[in-house]
């Protein structure tokens, strides 16, 4: 079999928007094809299946009641097969575990629901009706109005501190002070004096990263602290540092660009790194 690429799955199954349930008659006679096909897989692999409100169906084939329940906006990673559930055609799976925040439309509705229903360590079998999938029109290998099968493991559930924890942890770096709003300061060099406190006016340079350390942005900017002119967690941090001072100021979305993200590099839920130089 063809091995299928992270990459084309992506292009196949992300998407904003979640699919119509019943646009016109022939789509209700196809919902019920659907219910009929499911119906028909679960009798012929002896499946007791629980139907959730959204219309798809799952088994829990793997069980953990101590993992962690996701909620919106935790980072989720999962390993996914999808199968046509016709006839078991491998349509697409995750070469790698993919790693997204929960509740932002970035995935098929499908796909996002039936990861809420997990904990994580669990794996389940779903069952999942053409309107949760790929539609109406249906994709390569995906008839229109197809019903799909999804083997789906939730590997692990974090949430932003849980995260940026991590981030410290593996990067082996030591902070040296948190603010009232939870930015972490990891003090590179030692300087003494004052600390800029508010309606300071310097020219930082900065270089703008995400926990898995990709850069989005660098160079440098004039900041007048404490006007708010930039996020809450780049302008309270930097209020904390002293002239001359080297630092990493790591900080959750919700002191960031929070449930809405910025541009195509920063998701919603996202924390947050800058590496930080402030002038003499």
């Amino acid at each position: 079999m063809k091995k299928i690429s992270l990459l084309w799955v992506a292009l196949a199954i992300f998407g904003l928007g979640a699919c119509k349930k019943v646009d016109d008659s022939t789509d209700q006679n196809e919902v019920d094809k659907n219910e009929q096909a499911i119906d028909k897989y679960t009798k012929d692999n002896n499946l007791t299946t629980v139907r959730d409100s959204s219309g798809l169906y799952y088994v829990k084939t793997v069980t953990n009641s101590s993992g962690n329940k996701p909620k919106i906006g935790d980072e989720v990673a999962i390993n996914f097969v999808i199968h046509r559930l016709t006839d078991g055609f491998v349509v697409g799976k995750s070469d790698s575990l993919l790693r997204y925040p929960l509740g932002i439309n970035l995935l098929k509705p499908g796909i996002e629901r039936s990861v809420s229903l997990l904990r994580s360590g669990e794996k389940g079998t779903f069952l999942l009706p053409f309107y949760l999938m790929f539609g109406s029109a249906g994709i390569d290998n995906v008839p229109p109005y197809s019903p799909i099968r999804m083997e789906l493991e939730v590997v692990q559930v974090r949430n932003e501190a849980e995260q940026i924890a991590d981030y410290i942890a593996n990067n082996k770096l030591i902070v040296s002070e948190t603010t009232p709003n939870g930015v972490r300061i990891v003090r590179l060099n030692t300087v003494t004096g004052d600390s800029l406190g508010k309606g300071k006016t310097v020219n930082v340079k900065y270089v703008g990263k995400l926990l898995s350390n990709k850069v989005f942005d660098k160079g440098s900017l004039e900041v007048n602290t404490g006007s708010r002119g930039t996020v809450v967690g780049f302008d309270e941090g930097i209020s904390h540092l002293r002239k001359g001072e080297k630092a990493i100021l790591i900080f959750p979305s919700s002191i960031g660009y929070g449930a809405k993200g910025a541009g195509k590099d920063i998701l919603p839920y996202a924390p947050l790194v800058f590496e930080i130089e402030v002038p003499k």
